[in-house]
């Protein structure tokens, strides 16, 4: 099995969602703001959909769900990343 470089891209990109999860959720954890919650969770989201996308290369026979639930993930964190901006705090 070859490694594709786009792979190799969107598994790099998942693992700075990861990253700046990891930073988000410690500042939210310090400052309590509910708007740090949603954006904490958009990062979690975008990493979880890179994942998904990423090892859909190493498991082709789910591919169809692989796909449903990364266009969710998608979708969420557009949504969190909006409500995260109207929110006021």
């Amino acid at each position: 099995m070859e490694i594709e470089p786009d792979n190799v891209i969107v598994l790099l990109s998942s693992l700075l969602a990861l990253i700046l999860f990891i930073i988000s959720l410690s500042a939210y954890l310090r400052e309590r703001r509910r708007k740090m919650l949603m954006v904490t969770a958009a990062f979690f989201a975008y990493f979880l959909m890179g994942f998904l996308d990423s090892t859909e290369s190493f498991f082709p026979s789910m591919g169809d769900s692989f796909e449903i639930w990364s266009s969710i993930l998608n979708f969420a964190v557009l949504l969190l990343f909006f409500f995260a901006m109207l929110t006021k705090e």
